[in-house]
């Protein structure tokens, strides 16, 4: 078994990795690295492939075409950027299908079509629990796992060398808003049937303990939102667009007692696309993603400030996004002294997004905005839970993905807690390297 290690593993991001067995190979994930996307000049769906890795937003390849492995399908585990992004750059050079959720699903098709790249690789859904004949020695299962993102899975390769799990964002929500809790019964059974490799991601292994629940977050929520509204004043909320979980706790802690406005390009494709599948209501909801929609509807909230809860797009700070567009009174309405912006997320630790939301927190506090930071929960695993991974799989091999060389190395430290080898049978990978598991 090989695995070659194309992108996320030096960064947060650009999540690609192939697994090949007999010649056969099955690709994990076409993600974009998020900040090379924000730092390039001009739209990146406007770009070619050739012109998009040149800005380093998505994994180069090369390694999985000289291998002259056979690919036999692409496999993605849930609908974030920097799991799907790339595919429309890169799916096309490779003669198979890609198997995702249905959810995942309307993702990547919306990625495809926005790019509008002729993209001819069919898109199948895939139920989990269902499972998939790649080939006639290849049969993949998703398992249903907890995230940020409706229908998140760990994608169980069966393969004639025993099994191959990659989970690159996960965790164990006992107490979840939708969905069920991550199904551990199915994990047992995996590795009591034989895991060869886990990828496991690394992106919150640093912090000590275990995430908690979503259920947990709607307490906090609705007594923000309820101080706020005792307060008075306007209110603007920003979550990750993804998170429809959190979604809906705003509008069950909102209760109908404001009009409530979903701002934003990102929320409009994910919550229309959640809808669909009965994952959220939004018939009581105005949503709005183009420039004059979003004029005219921030003209509405400035004329009736206590009467509408905006929900904008932009919650890392992002220069352009919907929130540092209110921010810089770039629509008809003016933040004024003690209004309320609450950020329903944590920052993504990278500098650059760190940097991107110091300005626009600067930009908010300069017109006397209260702040309510980080009402929220990670959709990543921590140490804790990372170690429950670990005992349920059992797994022989584990090659750690999604983090810098930092994160990774953490992750390291407690692999050889539960008695792990460092390049033995626990590596420390870099992007376009191939590694042999024995």
């Amino acid at each position: 078994m090989k695995v070659h290690t194309l992108g996320g593993y030096e960064e947060v991001g650009r999540n690609m990795t192939a697994v090949e067995v007999d010649g056969e190979a099955v690709i994990f994930d076409m993600g974009y690295e998020m900040e090379e996307v924000i730092n390039a000049e001009g739209e990146v769906n406007e770009m070619t492939t050739n012109q998009t890795l040149e800005t380093g937003a998505i994994p180069k390849d090369e390694v999985l075409y000289e291998s002259d492995a056979d690919v036999r399908a692409i496999v993605i585990g849930h609908g974030h950027m920097d799991h799907v992004g790339a595919i429309p750059k890169l799916a096309g050079a490779y003669d198979c299908p890609i198997l995702c959720t249905p959810y995942t699903k309307k993702i990547v098709e919306k990625q495809i079509e926005d790019d509008r790249k002729n993209i001819q690789n069919p898109v199948i859904a895939v139920e989990k629990r269902d499972e998939y004949e790649i080939s006639d020695a290849l049969d993949l299962e998703f398992i249903h796992v907890n995230h940020s993102i409706p229908q998140a899975t760990l994608s169980w390769l069966k393969t004639p060398e025993g099994g191959a799990i990659y989970g690159n964002d996960m965790k164990i929500d006992r107490s979840p808003v939708i969905e069920e809790t991550t199904d551990i019964e199915k994990m047992k059974k995996a590795g009591e049937e034989g895991i060869e490799l886990m990828i496991p991601g690394t992106t919150r292994v640093e912090d000590e303990g275990r995430c908690r629940s979503e259920e947990s977050v709607e307490v906090e929520l609705r007594d923000v939102l309820d101080s706020c509204y005792d307060a008075g004043g306007a209110v603007v909320l920003s979550t990750f667009s993804s998170q429809i979980s959190r979604l809906n706790t705003v509008l069950e802690a909102n209760d109908g007692r404001r009009k409530v406005a979903f701002v934003g390009r990102s929320l409009r494709e994910y919550t229309e696309a959640a809808e669909e599948l009965g994952l959220i209501d939004l018939s009581d909801v105005e949503v709005v993603s183009y420039f004059d929609e979003c004029e005219e509807v921030m003209d509405k909230v400035e004329g009736a400030r206590e009467e509408w809860l905006v929900v904008a797009t932009g919650n890392q700070g992002e220069p352009g996004a919907q929130m540092d567009k209110i921010a810089s009174q770039t629509y008809p309405f003016k933040f004024r002294e003690g209004d309320h912006v609450i950020f329903s997320s944590q920052v993504i630790p990278t500098p650059l997004t760190q940097a991107n939301r110091y300005s626009l927190e600067k930009k908010m506090k300069s017109q006397g905005v209260r702040l309510y930071k980080d009402v929220h929960t990670s959709g990543h695993a921590k140490k804790e839970d990372h170690r429950d991974f670990i005992q349920m799989l059992d797994p022989s091999s584990i090659v750690p993905s999604h983090g810098t060389v930092q994160k990774l190395g953490s992750y390291v430290e407690l692999a050889r807690e539960e008695g792990y080898t460092l390049e033995k049978d626990v590596f420390i990978s870099e992007n376009g390297r191939t590694i042999e598991i024995n």
